[in-house]
């Protein structure tokens, strides 16, 4: 009853920031950077955002779930205002340090890991919120690899390797609030979930990831997996950018995902791609390590071929 709720709150939620969100100016116009034709309501992530952070500060107090909150939060503010007016990529990022540095250390009080390991942690939750937001620029593909990542994990946790119904709930949470947010950014999308979207829930799919590797080294291992997809084509294109000696932080559409939607002139088959490929592959690996049915080196590296042969034939074939 209570998930039915919040897809019903959802819902109405966005339908309502739809209609009012042009009067406070928030709206994206298309740009030569862009892969939009007219102007879009963004900033919506900031309602299945706010409805995450109440069920977590409300719900079981596990795993840090009120720090969680806060900083999601916060999160969707510096989002928000950057949907609305602008911020340096500078203090971003600072903003997106400051979260992850402190978050291991905040979810894990009694962690008996080092002080460095914790810093690499912290490190990895920066780059999750900065690689989920450069891939948020295509209608339904950030929702779409979200929603495939927290429902994959919330069934491989519930049927196999987590005994914690605090965080199988976490990923249940999160695929429920943000399920109407793929409805109404499925190409052509109605709206955007913009930075106040996709740096809180780049964030939280980031805490899966630290809490996965705590429930289990197989499930942790899962996640890595089912993020490959972001994970290499992000990964690519800023180690290509860097060599080529252009600016990492500058806005650009070098990204696979966005080379390709350029080619075939619409995101629809861009974003249907990527759930095939988690579908028919990245599912079945990650379903293959958490019963440890192969070795586990040959199934993180077979999980890397989809994406690489997309990243290379959008950069070969553009």
């Amino acid at each position: 009853m209570l998930l039915l709720c919040v897809l019903v709150t959802s819902t109405l939620g966005l339908l309502l920031y739809l209609k009012i969100a042009p009067f406070w100016g928030l709206v994206d116009h298309p740009t030569d950077r862009g892969l939009h034709a007219k102007p879009t309501v963004v900033g919506s992530g900031v309602v299945p955002v706010s409805l995450l952070a109440a069920l977590m500060a409300l719900g079981p107090p596990a795993y840090g779930a009120r720090i969680v909150a806060v900083f999601l939060m916060l999160l969707t503010v510096i989002g928000l205002i950057d949907d609305r007016w602008g911020l340096a990529s500078s203090l971003r990022l600072l903003c997106y340090l400051a979260v992850g540095l402190l978050t291991p250390w905040l979810i894990f009080p009694e962690s008996s890991l080092s002080g460095f390991v914790l810093i690499v942690m912290g490190g990895c939750v920066a780059w999750c919120i900065n690689l989920f937001n450069f891939m948020d620029g295509a209608d339904g593909l950030a929702t779409a690899q979200l929603l495939c990542v927290s429902v994959g994990l919330g069934l491989m946790a519930h049927f196999g390797l987590s005994d914690d119904p605090a965080w199988v709930e976490w990923c249940a949470w999160v695929a429920v609030c943000c399920l109407p947010l793929l409805w109404l950014n499925w190409p052509p999308a109605q709206l955007f979930m913009g930075d106040a979207g996709a740096i809180p829930l780049g964030f939280f799919l980031a805490v899966l990831g630290l809490l996965a590797f705590d429930q289990s080294m197989l499930l942790g291992w899962a996640w890595v997996v089912l993020m490959m997809p972001f994970f290499l084509d992000t990964g690519i294109t800023l180690l290509i950018r860097l060599v080529l000696g252009k600016a990492p932080q500058v806005a650009h559409r070098d990204h696979a995902y966005q080379r390709l939607i350029l080619r075939v002139g619409s995101p629809l088959p861009v974003t249907l791609g990527l759930l095939a490929m988690q579908v028919v592959w990245q599912y079945p690996l990650a379903i293959l390590i958490v019963h440890n049915q192969l070795p586990l080196p040959l199934l993180v590296l077979l999980s890397t071929i989809p994406a690489v042969s997309v990243v290379v034939y959008a950069r070969t074939r553009a």
